[in-house]
């Protein structure tokens, strides 16, 4: 048990090295010799675990999305509401990237863009999560608490697409510090989506209903009063004004 403890602990630590050597000099530029000292050990080690450079490239993201995924699908079964599961899910994929800039630096500057990578375990472990994703904007339109023409597909490249620009740039520009963290901008981007998105309720429109009848009401109870303040007039007065008014016009009908 303790030497498959020391062997884990090896891996990762080999997976850790190659991370970062990586992210900061790019796959094609590191060796593996830059690596093992890194990692702390020998060359032949490090191809006793991963058959080719290569191989440890790929099985970084296979691992760290893996180990996301998992927690990701321990608590969203706690989550009820569709809503709550797709911001648990973005939540949860921001700080990922945001809080190991090598590892999304790597996958957004480098493995997106590797034809051979997207026929690997680990580009499949990246598409469960967003396919997740897509799962739960599914759910939402099928239980009415999204509008029926809501395109899922298209709500989700837009959620997650935004997300990569986002760490994209902020990688090309050398990860500046900001008043504002790519996290702090998740829930108002979120809202802006979810806005466009939401099923509009007829409760929605009855209590507009409600609101129009009660403002009319309103409005002539508030006209009586002003009348009945009106100087020489009573509770009556509207009353006596219009029996004037249909008595001049008579008149004026009589005469013509």
């Amino acid at each position: 048990m303790a030497s498959h403890s020391r062997t884990k602990s090896r891996k990762d630590r080999i997976m850790d090295a190659a991370l970062r050597i990586f992210a900061e000099k790019s796959f094609q530029e590191a060796t593996i010799s830059e690596i093992s000292k890194e990692a702390g050990v020998s060359e032949a080690t490090i191809y006793e675990y991963f058959g080719t450079k290569e191989d440890l490239l790929f099985a970084i993201p296979e691992k760290i999305s893996n180990d996301t995924a998992k927690e990701s699908q321990a608590v969203l079964p706690f989550i009820k509401d569709v809503e709550g599961r797709m911001r648990a899910i973005l939540f949860s994929y921001v700080q990922l990237y945001q809080n190991n800039p090598h590892y999304s630096a790597l996958v957004l500057l480098q493995l997106m863009s590797n034809k051979r990578f997207r026929q690997t375990a680990a580009h499949e472990a990246i598409r469960r999560s967003a396919h997740s994703l897509l799962e739960i904007i599914r759910e939402g339109i099928a239980d009415g608490t999204f509008r029926s023409d809501a395109d899922a597909y298209l709500i989700r490249s837009m959620l997650m697409g935004t997300i990569e620009h986002l760490f994209i740039h902020w990688h090309m520009q050398g990860m500046p510090r900001r008043e504002k963290s790519i996290m702090d901008m998740l829930d108002p981007f979120l809202e802006i989506v979810l806005n466009g998105i939401r099923a509009k309720k007829e409760q929605q429109g009855l209590t507009l209903h409600l609101n129009l009848e009660d403002a009319r009401a309103l409005g002539h109870l508030l006209q009586n009063e002003q009348t009945a303040k009106l100087p020489g007039s009573g509770a009556s007065a509207p009353r006596r004004t219009k029996h004037k008014m249909d008595k001049t016009y008579k008149r004026k009908e009589h005469h013509s």
